[in-house]
This record gives structure tokens, sequence and C-alpha cells, in this order.
């Protein structure tokens, strides 16, 4: 069953905020930058104001985190590097940064769970998380929340992985997703956005100067080759206007692949720079356009951080693209980089000012409203099983 949930009157969870909400997310307070470490601490912090909020992170990061106690995924690529674990590793995972974060957080996090039962278990971090909250659920009867945040990556692979473990609901980004669930299993499934936080990201504020011949186009990702992100695009598209730079915004193993390949396109036009969440905000504001040009991007956290600062945006053309940018931006066949490069330049030379306003769907407000009833839903449909 698909549910598009509207927020509830809030004296119905008045008298709830006993009730024990644990959120599982290992790299959270780790990594600053993680689309789904940044959805975690949000979502904890703001859904304390209801419950009892847990969040097993890597680290103290509020008065609601507990630290899991095994390997985040940052920590671990780092060891997944060494020269002498690293051919070991890339023969038995693809991502042994995650792996092991999934395998040494198992059982720290089962047994927290066990001994300080909660009434939900809300895991973040993917199918690692989830198996080890399905593992406490069959020994004590917890229910289990969880947002799928790959979507249709890799042509839904672990979207069918993670529906094996049958949570007791799912949140999907989008309807197409939800009917793709609804097809496979006889899963609950609701569709909630992402947010954006709006008193932080907003077109007024201090602007970071990149230093770089204007206009600046600004695109943020994780810099791997073998990811959905496909900076190589922008790069190409950018090469082709007369005038502008591209700063890419993020850090990565491949870091140096896209240093060289972006100087050889753009020369003293192109940077990659590395900023820590918090200075974000500046970021976007120093910039007069974003782009990012992915394939099945999930939903895409940064598209909503651009529109909230004001930055119209130039992205690829595709369903979740139409619902989150609408007439904030252009979207495009950007596998065409003549294409691509008008939508860019149209963009510069255009006066926008739907960005905000487009974003103001997203807010964080109504998103955790949204999750405040439906764990208050999934918890008592538990108790009267």
């Amino acid at each position: 069953m698909t549910q598009q949930l509207t927020t509830s009157n809030n004296q119905k969870v008045l008298g709830k905020r006993n009730y024990r909400v644990v959120l599982v997310h290992p790299s959270a307070g780790v990594n600053g930058r993680g689309g789904s470490e940044i959805f975690a601490l949000e979502l904890s912090r703001r859904l304390s104001a209801y419950f009892q909020v847990e969040l097993l992170s890597g680290s103290t990061c509020g008065s609601f985190s507990y630290p899991s106690g095994g390997i985040s995924r940052v920590e671990a690529h780092r060891l997944s590097r060494h020269p002498l674990i690293a051919p070991l590793l890339q023969r038995i995972a693809t991502h042994p940064d995650i792996l092991i974060e999934h395998l040494t957080n198992f059982l720290p996090c089962a047994w927290r769970l066990l001994r300080h039962p909660a009434d939900l278990i809300f895991p973040c971090n993917d199918y690692g998380g989830l198996a080890m909250a399905a593992f406490v659920r069959s020994l004590i009867g917890t229910p289990i929340l969880f947002t799928e945040h790959v979507g249709l990556i890799g042509g839904g692979k672990s979207l069918r992985r993670n529906l094996r473990f049958q949570p007791d609901h799912l949140v999907v980004f989008s309807e197409t997703v939800a009917e793709l669930v609804r097809m496979r299993s006889p899963q609950k499934v609701s569709v909630i956005p992402n947010g954006v936080d709006l008193d932080k990201f907003t077109p007024q504020g201090t602007r970071i100067d990149f230093g770089l011949p204007t206009p600046v186009i600004l695109c943020v990702a994780s810099l791997q080759c073998q990811n959905h992100k496909r900076l190589e695009l922008a790069m190409q598209a950018v090469a082709r206007l007369p005038q502008g730079s591209l700063v890419v915004c993020g850090d990565g193993p491949d870091r140096g692949y896209f240093q060289t390949l972006g100087e050889e396109l753009l020369g003293e036009r192109f940077a990659i720079r590395s900023f820590p969440y918090e200075e974000m905000p500046s970021v976007y504001r120093g910039a007069d356009a974003f782009t990012l040009p992915s394939l099945d991007e999930p939903f895409g956290l940064a598209y909503v951080e651009a529109m909230a600062s004001g930055l119209p945006v130039v992205a690829t053309d595709d369903e979740m693209r139409r619902y989150i940018i609408g007439d904030a931006g252009i979207l495009c066949d950007v596998t065409q980089p003549d294409i691509y490069a008008e939508a860019l330049a149209k963009v510069l030379r255009g006066d926008w000012g739907r960005p905000r306003q487009q974003a103001l769907r997203f807010s964080w407000d109504t998103v955790t409203s949204n999750y405040r009833d439906l764990i208050l839903e999934t918890i008592e449909q538990s108790q009267h099983k």
C-alpha cells in the first residue's frame, strides 16, 4: 500500500514522548558531507522534540548520539587503501569500506538495542543497518522503519536486496519507486522527500570567493569514477562556454583523475575545493549557477540546497529532477555536450527568481512532521499485532 503522508495535529504526539526511537548510522558525526549521514543527523535532532531519540553514530554529535563502537566507512576507507590488504578486499567487495562498516558495527549496535530496547529502529546506513535491525526484530520484535536512499541506481539492485529484509514500513523518495515496490511485494511504503535546512541555506549571507573567472558554475559531488555523478559531462559542457568557471566541491579516491581532466579541459577556469559541511551555505552563495549531471540520482540533496541558496539548476532530464527542480532551472540531455552547454549559458543569462520558492517544498519542518506521524503509526500498529 502506498501512502502520501500529511502533517497531523501536534496533540497526537504530546503524550507519546516516552517512545524510544533509535536511528543508526555509524558514519554520522565522522563524514560531514554524506547525504545519508546528514539525513540521520538532521532527522535525529528534529525528532528529539517528539520522542526519546538515540542515534548510533560514528562519534558524539549531539546529546542524542551514542557512538556505535564499530568502524565508520570513512575510517574503513583509509584501512582499505593499505597496499597489503587492498587487493584482497577489492576481490571480496566493490565497496570494501562500506562492508567493513557494516560488519564491525553489526554486533555492537545489536547489543546496544538488545540491552536498551527501542520502540522502533530506524537504520539509515543501507543494508548493514537493515540486516542488524532485522536480527534484533527476530529476537525481541522491534519494528523497523527504513528509508531507501539508493533508489533505482544500478537498475534497482539495492532496492531488491533491501526488500528481502521486509522493514515494517519503507520510505522512498518518488512515486515511481513506490510503484516498483508495490509490484514486487506487499510492502507498506510511503513517499517522503528529503529535507533542507531553509534557515541555513539562504541567498543572504557570506559568500566564498573562489578566485576564478566569473560566472562560476558549482558542482557538488564525491570524486569517484565508478559512481553515477558523471562529472566528466559537466566539465565537457563548461569547456564549451566562452567564459566562466567550474568549481567541483567534494573529495574522494579519484580526486587526482578529475583534477587532471579538469585542467586539460578548462585550464585556469577549473578548481576542486573541499569544505566542511558547515561552510556549504557560503559555498553555494559564491556561485552563479549549479549543475549535477547524475544518472538515476535517488534524490540529490545538493539540488535543493542550491535552490534554497537562490541558484538556478541545470540537471538531467528525468522524473525525479522534474519533481525536485521544476521551473527553477533547465533539464536537458546532459549526454549531449552542446545541448548541456547551451542550457548552462541560458541559466547564466536569465533572471531566475524561482529557485528559493521551489526549495520551500522541501522544508525539514514538513519532512519531520511526516516522519513523526509515520513513526507513531508504525509503533502503534506493531503493538496491536
